[in-house]
């Protein structure tokens, strides 16, 4: 089939995703795929998903050499998973959900990759694969799992407070320095900081995943390792926010609320913006961190076995 049997994946692709109407998610309207990713790739929370697949298609470049090396043995075995993938499309056309979509799409191209190439072939392209599973937005965690870091955050910020010895109050999901009579401090006077969905980690979270995906890949060599390091991605991310919010509590502290996090009139300052620079970096040096002890403890076992076996 060759070239052939990709152009014809290639349109159908288009056809499927930028052509046909599919779903909304809501009564009898509908629109493409790609004009729901497209819509939600406009939200902070999901907009890293643009950049799923020009990323995969550079590890599919960069490991372009060792890919070439794998024998092109086609696996008949792959044609069931795309007739899968087409039943899940229609599933979701007819309950008009685009999950069933996004799951089709992202089934379909591992299926057409081990029916024309084998499965060889597609384990060597697998990463690349699994990092265009971050293009589809999962908007459904939103309202549970953004509930839930809210909820994590404002309690490990209210315990890091007290343990701090700052007082400190909680309203729900918001934080307010607790009053200081022998100051003349009411309560609220020195930060009162709401930790919405914004501030949940929920904008963060999945960007993070994709980024500790890609570093875990790149520095450790085994599949045992690079798992064993993406897992920390998830507590990382919540560490990293927890700093973000302590930053703009210890902020609001020194040059007052209105610069840290805004005022009515000012949605977000300026500082409240930057801040989340400090959740991925945080993140980044956390997974360093952890990478480089990863990589010296199995350096260790290694000399370890050597000198046993001589």
């Amino acid at each position: 089939m060759g070239v052939f049997g990709w152009l014809c994946f290639a349109v159908a692709a288009v056809l499927l995703i930028a052509v046909q109407p599919y779903a909304a998610g809501y009564g009898t309207y509908r629109k493409t795929l790609l004009a729901t990713v497209l819509q939600r790739w406009a939200d902070p929370t999901w907009q890293h998903g643009a950049l799923a697949l020009p990323i995969a298609v550079y590890f599919l470049w960069r490991e372009r050499v060792k890919i070439s090396r794998v024998a092109v043995r086609p696996a008949g075995w792959g044609l069931i998973v795309i007739l899968f993938s087409a039943f899940l499309y229609y599933v979701g056309y007819k309950g008009n959900n685009y999950y069933f979509g996004f799951a089709s799409v992202q089934l379909m191209v591992a299926g057409v990759c081990v029916w024309m190439w084998g499965w060889q072939r597609f384990k060597a392209c697998f990463f690349a694969w699994l990092i265009l599973g971050f293009a589809w937005p999962l908007i459904f965690l939103e309202e549970s799992l953004g509930f839930h870091l809210r909820l994590i955050m404002v309690k490990a910020s209210s315990g890091l407070l007290e343990l701090l010895g700052v007082g400190v109050v909680r309203e729900g999901t918001t934080l307010i320095s607790a009053p200081d009579p022998a100051h003349g401090r009411a309560l609220g006077a020195v930060f009162s900081l709401n930790v919405e969905g914004a501030c949940s980690g929920m904008r963060s979270l999945f960007a993070l995943l994709m980024v500790g995906a890609i570093f875990s890949y790149v520095k450790q060599p085994t599949l045992f390792r690079r798992i064993f390091l993406f897992l920390w991605s998830f507590p990382l991310a919540v560490l990293a926010n927890l700093s973000r919010i302590m930053v703009l509590l210890g902020a609001s502290a020194l040059f007052g609320q209105a610069f840290a996090v805004g005022d009515e009139q000012k949605e977000t300052s300026n500082f409240h913006f930057l801040s989340g620079l400090v959740v991925f970096m945080v993140a980044l040096m956390g997974l360093q961190g952890i990478s480089f002890l990863i990589s010296r403890i199995w350096r260790k076992r290694r000399v370890t076995k050597t000198s046993i076996s001589a």
